[in-house]
């Protein structure tokens, strides 16, 4: 490089990699995504929620008694479940489905949907096999399991187990 012109080089070499670097920031100053959570309608959550990735957009914790998984973008959408009197939906839940693994004993439990405290939704998760998979009961009319409520079970499913019991339970997952 001795005796020869640099600066030039340099210049392009430093325009091309600003031109990749912040083309993603310009793409979504032109066209974003989509609006903040705190901007969403009750609807709009709603339909946000499937389209998260449960294992990299969500995290949470577990206590004995209780469970929240929460939005990582925004900690204030959070699903929260209890284990104890209060959050069970049905202590001897009782369908094929559910009960056709080894320990047939089954509990439904109610996983609610908050915003910053304030109520959005609930959903019921069905506790299988020894609480092995939490699985989202199916459609009664479809026999099929909603996507919505597909997701919210991936976002619970620490265990990794989710597909292999509705596999094994004969359920399916509706087209979405």
């Amino acid at each position: 490089m001795y005796g020869k012109e640099i600066e030039p080089l340099a210049f392009v070499l430093g325009l091309i990699s600003s031109a990749f670097l912040a083309a993603p920031s310009v793409a979504e100053y032109i066209a974003p995504s989509r609006k903040p959570i705190k901007e969403m309608t009750f609807d709009e959550i709603l339909q946000f929620i499937p389209t998260t990735d449960a294992k990299a957009d969500w995290s949470g914790i577990s206590k004995d008694w209780s469970s929240e998984r929460f939005l990582k973008e925004d900690p204030r959408l959070r699903f929260r479940a209890r284990f104890d009197d209060e959050g069970i939906q049905n202590d001897d839940f009782k369908d094929p489905w559910a009960n056709c693994h080894p320990n047939s004993h089954a509990t439904g439990y109610w996983y609610d949907l908050y915003y910053d405290g304030a109520f959005i939704d609930r959903v019921i998760l069905v506790a299988v096999d020894d609480g092995r998979a939490l699985l989202p009961p199916p459609n009664f009319k479809t026999g099929k399991i909603k996507v919505y409520n597909y997701r919210i079970a991936q976002i619970h499913d620490v265990t990794n187990t989710l597909d292999d019991y509705i596999k094994r339970s004969n359920l399916q997952v509706e087209d979405s």
